[in-house]
């Protein structure tokens, strides 16, 4: 049996938290790994809620009169009826008491249903579903929440700290504080979300564990597909071309920035001209030129700046002799706006 299935036909212990603290947890890990099951606990979450919102209507007496026909039970007397039964009266707090009810009658109904032999009239039809789309996961720096929002149930030992306790407003109290969870993000090179939370990261030098010369290179292998090609992330690069003090990663910048298609790569043509003029570098230089000889052979056209800028490279002589030679081959080639 599968560890989706297993998660799946525990939901309902867990929505009435009858799940032992271990299995709970990992229930709750396997959840948070696998978008299927994710969606199947959204759905849950949402009946279950629905659940506590429906009002309390009184059974058929016909309705419940097959029933007790078809489970082979005998109609009680209407005085023990009345004798034997406590009326309900809601109460916020017992709420989810009535919605755990609810789950235990269904199962309890299913397995009655599945070990009698007699056959209820009335063809079975799948419950199904419609609209519930989860709320999504937002990366922010403050966020307030709904404590409704909120599972009752702590995963592991996320680090909480800086916990502050706020003054009540109204029947309402809060406390806010910073927590460190470690959140694993999935998807396509060309998701929007993947696309900047990744130019977000490039530009935050203290959010990584490896060498940032290691994540360039990572954005190269993947963003030099083609079909993944994207301006934002090229534009993440441009700007550590542009300002990062270390001239590894402004190498590594520019040698991504060569190998970009040029849809992407075109938006970034003047921080590689910056690059080729002012950067102290003559490796970063190098690759400058050689990402806008790429860009030429592509067919993208210069303006007259980056032309004055070839041809300067071209006639300097201080300047790198390499780059010299390949600013006078993208001058052979170029075209003019």
């Amino acid at each position: 049996m599968s560890e989706c299935h297993l998660v799946r036909e525990s939901m309902p212990l867990l929505l009435v938290e009858a799940l032992e603290r271990g299995e709970r947890e990992r229930a709750h890990q396997h959840i948070e790994d696998c978008g299927d099951c994710s969606d199947e606990w959204a759905a849950y979450r949402e009946t279950w809620r629905s659940m506590g919102d429906l009002p309390e209507l009184e059974v058929p007496v016909r309705v419940r009169a097959r029933f007790l026909d078809a489970a082979g039970v005998a109609e009680p007397a209407p005085a023990s009826r009345v004798r034997n039964v406590v009326p309900f009266r809601r109460r916020p707090a017992a709420k989810w008491l009535a919605q755990a009810a609810a789950v235990v009658v269904i199962a309890g109904g299913s397995w009655f249903a599945g070990t009698r032999t007699t056959v209820l009239d009335g063809a079975r039809t799948p419950a199904t579903i419609a609209s519930i789309t989860p709320a999504p996961y937002s990366i922010a720096e403050e966020r307030i929440i709904p404590a409704s929002e909120i599972s009752p149930h702590i995963v592991g030992r996320p680090d909480i700290q800086n916990v502050q306790f706020l003054d009540p407003q109204g029947d309402k109290v809060g406390l806010s504080f910073d927590v460190t969870s470690r959140v694993t993000v999935t998807g396509s090179p060309g998701d929007r979300s993947m696309v900047r939370l990744l130019s977000y990261v490039l530009e935050n030098e203290n959010s990584m564990a490896q060498p940032r010369s290691r994540a360039i290179e990572w954005v190269k292998q993947t963003y030099s597909d083609p079909q993944f090609a994207d301006p934002e992330i090229a534009g993440a690069l441009a700007r550590l071309l542009r300002s990062d003090e270390h001239e590894g990663v402004r190498i590594r910048a520019a040698e991504t920035l060569k190998t970009m298609p040029a849809p992407a790569a075109s938006a970034t043509r003047a921080a590689l001209i910056e690059a080729l003029k002012n950067d102290p570098n003559p490796a970063v230089r190098i690759k400058a030129v050689e990402a806008l000889a790429n860009l030429s052979q592509s067919g993208e056209v210069f303006d007259p700046v980056t032309i004055d800028t070839l041809r300067e490279k071209a006639a300097q002589s201080d300047e790198n002799l390499y780059v010299r030679a390949k600013a006078a081959e993208v001058l052979s080639s170029v075209k003019l706006q």
